[in-house]
């Protein structure tokens, strides 16, 4: 084997690597359809996953526009006022106490009290660094940033502020994977070694505006994540994989802060099984669970609101499954969907949810 393909097989495995995020685990990536408003559900846990994070993998070929990495406050407050802590997904933790001194922010977490939580980015607690900074009370700082995350219309204006601020990065990464895979190999080939530094360097100046344009990402759009921003310049301006994916990186701030069932209803994706599930989630907490009740009762206002936007209600996704798919099957759960035969009384996934007819 040649050094020069060796060059380009190492090449492609680190232009892989880098096609990769590495996402927190109570994440939902949504990634969009060519045509049409559908989403397509990518979960964190679904490839490969470790103790906080899982992997999502992009397209192989940039750019990934349609990639919307939403990521929820961690931190909920039920109608009692007790405060629910989601460290992974579904595992809700009741705190016995929270005041401001007991969050800390540390690179990639979120420190409450003992317990550490993984974030996507610093934006998805933005909303409660404001109401800190205001004087607010920790109470109607997480309801406020609830809501928030599930306003239909300001996911839209994030998603279209996001497809405008993006627009040089999808050129950009275009150029220099084009560049470096097709470009240099031909130049190389065919013009010999001398060319190839020239255009080597051109697309060191295309990284440079890269990095130029993260950094003002940082600066001008999203100061809330401008250390994390400035930290993807400097790494694009060094390294060119890096930079031939800047634009799904900083996909995961421009969307840190947005609910994916936000997204969904704003884009009118009403059919999309995942919010379908989300939905029941919320109206069929586990029995005898008061964490699930508890995040339950403390999402299902501002659900119901983000739905009656679009004139949805709750109710309108708690039907029955499709029978056709099993037609031995008499009944069903109201949450998970599992399909049962007559004998049995209670889902044993769902901790004893009382199963109903189909039919």
């Amino acid at each position: 084997m040649s050094a020069f393909t060796e060059f380009l097989l190492i090449a492609c495995g680190l232009f892989l690597w880098e096609s990769t995020l590495w996402l927190p685990l109570r994440s939902i990536t949504l990634r969009r359809a060519w045509v049409g408003n559908k989403w397509r559900v990518l979960a964190a846990d679904r490839v490969l996953a470790l103790r906080e994070v899982g992997l999502v993998a992009m397209l192989p070929l940039p750019p990934d526009g349609g990639l919307a990495p939403c990521q929820a406050p961690p931190l909920a407050v039920d109608e009692r006022g007790v405060f629910l802590l989601e460290t992974t997904p579904g595992h809700i933790e009741c705190l016995a106490a929270f005041a401001w001194g007991d969050m800390r922010e540390e690179q990639h977490h979120l420190r409450v009290g003992a317990r550490k939580i993984r974030i996507s980015s610093p934006r998805c607690i933005e909303a409660l660094r404001r109401a800190k900074l205001r004087g607010s009370t920790p109470e109607a700082a997480v309801r406020q940033a609830w809501r928030l995350a599930l306003l239909p219309g300001r996911a839209a204006r994030e998603w279209r502020r996001w497809q405008l601020v993006s627009g040089p990065l999808r050129w950009t990464g275009a150029g220099l994977t084009l560049g470096f895979f097709v470009g240099l190999p031909l130049i190389y080939l065919y013009r010999g070694s001398q060319p190839v530094l020239w255009f080597a360097l051109w697309l060191w100046c295309l990284m440079g505006w890269t990095a130029a344009h993260l950094w003002w990402l940082g600066k001008r759009v999203y100061p809330g994540a401008r250390a994390a921003l400035r930290m993807d310049a400097v790494l694009a301006l060094l390294v060119p994989f890096h930079a031939m994916r800047a634009l799904e990186i900083a996909a995961v701030h421009a969307m840190g802060a947005t609910h994916p069932a936000a997204l969904l209803v704003a884009t009118r994706d009403l059919t999309n099984t995942w919010l379908a599930g989300f939905v029941r989630r919320i109206l069929h907490p586990l029995p005898g669970v008061a964490e699930d009740a508890g995040f339950s009762s403390a999402l299902h206002g501002p659900l119901a609101a983000a739905l009656a936007r679009c004139g949805k209600t709750l109710e309108d996704f708690d039907g029955a499954p499709d029978a056709a798919e099993d037609p031995a099957a008499s009944c069903y759960c109201p949450r998970c969907h599992g399909r049962y035969l007559g004998s049995i009384q209670t889902c044993p996934d769902c901790c004893g949810i009382a199963l109903r007819k189909i039919g």
